[in-house]
């Protein structure tokens, strides 16, 4: 979804900064969309700070998509989790996009315009199996974004959250996979289930997620704040 969203953004002319882990992959998105990147974890605070430091190169931060992420593999229910899952699970998903919020929000406040878009979850509004760690960090994803929006909203300074359903990431099969086993079923017939659950009998895709997250970080968005918006296909889940 991230990649996506860059190509999307890069698309609508936003000079992107794209951050993640494996830097060939990001040289291949560079290559294919003219985004800048930097390769660096973002679970620690220097890596917080460098990325952000490395957006300002191209200028004041006036877009935050905060997309990073910790899936559900390895949650649990609460007496199955332990101590290091639930805080990574926390850390990535809710503390980095507040350490990430709170670093660029006074070059938007200097520019009197900004976005934030936070991607949580349709996890976030419902609750689900085995999935304590995950539903928590996305449910106070929420409410970090409806705060931010009601702090910043006389600033021209919007923060929505886009909650995705079942996309095939890389980070969703590795939960579907742990699901699978934890059944005894395939992997492919867990997906056809998640399919077969939604009115359309089909899964959502990076890029219909990309388009609403680009429609929130644009200004044609101006009137939308402090809002949840599901990308599910008509689900809740």
């Amino acid at each position: 979804m991230g990649r996506a969203t860059v190509v999307e953004l890069a698309r609508r002319g936003v000079q992107v900064m794209a951050v993640a882990r494996r830097e060939n992959l990001l040289e291949e998105l560079s290559s294919q969309t003219g985004a800048s990147y930097l390769a660096c974890s973002l679970e620690t605070r220097e890596g917080c700070e460098a990325a952000v430091a490395a957006a300002r190169q191209l200028g004041p931060v006036q877009i935050l998509v905060n997309n990073a992420a910790v899936g559900s593999a390895e949650d649990g229910a609460v007496t199955d989790l332990t101590w290091d899952s639930w805080r990574r699970t926390m850390n990535l998903n809710l503390d980095v996009p507040f350490l990430l919020t709170k670093l660029v929000v006074p070059d938007m406040v200097e520019s009197g315009w900004g976005r934030i878009v936070m991607v949580s979850s349709t996890a976030g509004q419902v609750g689900g199996t085995g999935m304590a760690a995950y539903c928590a960090s996305k449910h106070g994803l929420l409410g970090l974004m409806r705060a931010t929006a009601m702090d910043y909203a006389d600033r021209h300074i919007t923060c929505n959250a886009v909650l995705p359903g079942w996309v095939r990431t890389e980070m969703a099969e590795r939960s579907a996979a742990a699901r699978a086993a934890e059944r005894g079923i395939s992997v492919e017939a867990l997906w056809a289930e998640r399919s077969a659950a939604y009115p359309s009998g089909r899964l959502v895709t990076e890029e219909e997620v990309a388009s609403t997250v680009a429609w929130l970080a644009s200004e044609e968005a101006s009137g939308v704040n402090g809002e949840a918006v599901t990308v599910a296909l008509g689900s809740i889940w």
